[in-house]
């Protein structure tokens, strides 16, 4: 606790914005990217999914 204090003495707020800021980046941000990526795969097989479907209803309509 010393030493946070030390730090906000002699460098300023600053210092302590851009280390939240990194530590963010390298937790947070990261584990929501992967979640992101996660999403995008499965939206990817979604929309496959309905194209399949479409192409198989405009098939059968031409048939009939």
């Amino acid at each position: 606790m010393t030493d946070l204090i030390n730090l906000l003495t002699n460098n300023g707020i600053g210092i302590v914005c851009v280390a939240y800021l990194i530590y963010f980046q390298s937790t947070t941000m990261t584990k929501m990217i992967d979640t992101l990526g996660s999403i995008d795969n499965r939206l990817q097989k979604i929309e496959n999914r309905i194209e399949v479907k479409e192409d198989e209803q405009w098939n059968y309509l031409k048939k009939n």
